[in-house]
């Protein structure tokens, strides 16, 4: 009886404890942290989580501000507008249930921007020319960087992960390059504390940071944006019908690969005799080393390692292999590409471990499950090798060895064609990921601006960019509630080969839909087309992308209304005979850069090559123009006082002209400030995007 009167105490104090126990935890979003900076001039949100219906009180640079979390336990406050201080102060929130309290410290007040976008804003100061000067001499308190960590998500997050860093020599070599050049202008130029927000991921395109009902409120976006998302969350089970309705086609036509290791062993042993193996050319099909219906085919290379190369991991690197493969280097299997991995692959990368590395001779060996005679090793020659790093590598290319392990008998007629994976789509890439991830949960920090640098991996669908950009800085604007506030974006960099002949592109095109978004109010673009680089997607003068920015910045939100921020922007066109006059804006004192005689593919390398004048007499390079029968030819063009004259002996009767109308051009028209010209065309002859969705 003691026991139990005991035992119903206890539960009973256990009981009046509970109040005080199952509390929610007082919680911030992940930005609100020790080092933030908080917006200047405008009213601040601070929001979180705790109990229902508990009193939130939020205490900073002497204001206090109360209110009630609602029955989700959200709550949000609103600070009065700051003026700018680089005074470290501390924010405190309080919760009436629990007693719970929090404090944020370090917080400065200035301007806040938005970093967005791909690899070319993701890219650091790391990647950047001069790395090592510029960070040696970034100390800087006042320049701060949030980083929002990489989370794709398939509906809308609350919160995220990330961290806060002020600008130093152990920081500043992981920020935006683009971010931090910019801050650093507007810094020097206002005397305020600036940061930027970093969320921004290679290799993405614009609908991934695009909200879902944006995207599906817009008719000739919503069905290509559906798909994304359908091919996105069927992709395992389409996938897993992909496997089991190959494993059934290879039993059916006798394609199975029955190999045990003792034989796979045998063929890459590299003291293995190949007298009876037959000589092959690659890249290049095995029908063409006689194996005709395919089957399991081994090829080898044999290659001389240098001896400083003795201890390095090495990469085998293929630009394509079909069907399947392994891969092994000295008789050590360094990697293979089978059912699983082969969806979505455009590349193939075998890495080699330092330890079996050595001087002297080595064989690389490769065998390939091979279908059909068509498969086998495809792609630049230049792209097989074996690789150190960029610079140094092993040629593969070239004659080879070859064998069959097992050849396949022909396929019957009106056989089944082999089954095709369906495609691999990743959530990084699929519509309204990065936004519900990586953009939702900062709304609504109040900031100043945003810069975007993307458009790559949208250049294949450059007339969809058209609508899909003007959608994504629309919903943006919509989401946060602060109006139409500044977008300055960076048009494409040149990039890729020079061409020798005028013909439609892809990323001009893109360039011509990110200059369309210009025609939404308080936009801005920063052209890039004279800092690219032909060898390189990601050129590396950063800084002159940060500094054409906060031109755009100072001259139409810090109040240099005298700046020139842009180059000669395109304005109008009249045909005079067989002339025609473009008519510029932002063009006072049109100049005709000298060219340089040679350039560099890629500014981390020493190779340089001639650079060729389109038009070796003619004043301006960069300027096409065609007649009615729409084919273009490079022209003749010359600056008359604010306007340029276009011509060409092979067009009498011209009809429109375009400018660095190329992925990269060789143009040389600037204004007076040194700022280059817009690429622009007059006409509107259909795209070959227009219809790629």
């Amino acid at each position: 009886m003691r026991i139990r009167k005991n035992l119903w105490f206890v539960i009973c104090i256990a009981v009046t404890m509970l109040p005080a126990v199952l509390f929610a935890e007082l919680k911030m979003p992940g930005i609100f942290k020790d080092d933030m900076i908080l917006q200047r001039d405008k009213s601040v949100p601070v929001w979180g989580w705790t109990d229902a219906d508990a009193a939130v009180t939020v205490e900073f640079a002497g204001q206090k501000k109360t209110t009630k979390a609602g029955s989700d336990g959200k709550w949000m406050v609103r600070l009065d507008a700051m003026k700018a201080s680089s005074e470290p102060q501390v924010m405190t929130i309080t919760s009436s249930i629990g007693n719970q309290k929090l404090e944020i410290k370090n917080i400065l007040i200035g301007d806040i921007w938005i970093c967005s976008g791909q690899s070319n804003m993701a890219m650091t100061v790391n990647g950047c020319k001069d790395a090592r000067e510029e960070i040696g001499k970034s100390p800087n308190p006042l320049i701060r960087q949030f980083a929002v960590d990489r989370r794709p998500s398939l509906e809308p997050e609350a919160d995220c992960k990330g961290k806060w860093d002020a600008a130093n020599t152990n920081t500043t070599g992981g920020f935006t390059a683009v971010g931090y050049f910019f801050a650093r202008e507007i810094q020097k130029k206002l005397k305020i504390p600036v940061a930027f927000l970093n969320t921004s991921w290679g290799g993405t395109p614009a609908e991934a940071w695009t909200s879902k009902e944006a995207l599906m409120a817009v008719a000739e976006l919503k069905e290509p944006m559906e798909k994304q998302i359908s091919d996105f969350i069927s992709y395992p089970q389409n996938f897993a019908k992909f496997k089991t309705d190959l494993t059934a086609w290879e039993e059916k036509y006798g394609r199975k690969d029955t190999c045990t290791a003792g034989l796979s062993n045998a063929f890459a042993d590299v003291s293995a005799n190949t007298a009876d193996w037959k000589k092959m050319t690659v890249p290049g099909l095995i029908v063409k080393a006689g194996f005709k219906s395919g089957g399991i085919i081994w090829l080898r290379k044999e290659v001389e390692i240098p001896a400083d190369w003795k201890g390095r991991r090495l990469i085998v690197e293929f630009p394509r292999i079909s069907d399947f493969v392994t891969a092994y280097f000295n008789g050590t299997k360094v990697g293979a590409v089978d059912v699983n991995t082969e969806p979505g692959r455009n590349q193939f990368f075998f890495p080699v471990p330092n330890k079996i590395v050595q001087p002297g001779k080595a064989t690389v060996t490769v065998r390939i499950h091979a279908s059909n005679g068509y498969c086998g090793i495809s792609g630049d020659p230049k792209a097989i090798r074996l690789a150190f790093n960029q610079n140094e590598s092993l040629p593969l290319d070239g004659e080879w060895l070859c064998k069959a392990e097992t050849e396949f008998q022909p396929l019957p007629q009106g056989a089944d064609q082999r089954p095709i994976p369906p495609p691999k789509r990743d959530l990084p890439h699929t519509a309204a990921g990065l936004f519900n991830g990586m953009i939702n949960p900062i709304i609504p920090y109040a900031f100043t601006g945003a810069l975007w640098y993307q458009g790559e991996s949208n250049a294949g669908r450059a007339y969809q960019y058209r609508k899909l950009f003007q959608v994504m800085i629309t919903d943006w604007r919509t989401r946060w509630g602060l109006g139409d506030f500044p977008f300055y974006f960076c048009q494409l960099a040149n990039f890729m080969n020079k061409v020798d002949v005028p013909e439609d592109n892809n990323w001009a095109e893109l360039r011509e839909a990110q200059t369309m978004a210009l025609a939404l109010p308080n936009t801005g673009q920063a052209n890039l087309i004279d800092i690219g680089e032909a060898a390189d997607i990601h050129p590396r003068d950063k800084q002159e992308v940060g500094r054409r920015l906060a031109l755009i910045a100072f001259a139409n939100i810090h109040g240099e209304k005298n700046l020139e921020y842009y180059g000669p922007v395109y304005e109008s066109m009249k045909i005079d005979g067989g002339k025609i006059i473009i008519k510029f804006s932002h063009a006072n004192g049109l100049v005709a850069q000298e060219l340089p005689a040679t350039f560099k593919p890629k500014s981390a390398e020493p190779k340089e090559l001639p650079l060729i004048k389109y038009s070796p007499n003619s004043q301006l390079q960069g300027f096409t123009i065609c007649g009615e029968d729409h084919k273009w030819e490079w022209a003749d063009a010359k600056i008359d006082g604010n306007i340029v004259v276009v011509s060409s002996d092979k067009v009498q009767k011209p009809v429109a002209v375009r400018y660095a109308w190329t992925a990269n051009p060789t143009c040389n028209l600037y204004n007076k400030e040194g700022l280059p010209a817009y690429p622009f065309r007059t006409d509107d002859f259909p795209g070959i995007t227009v219809n790629n969705k």
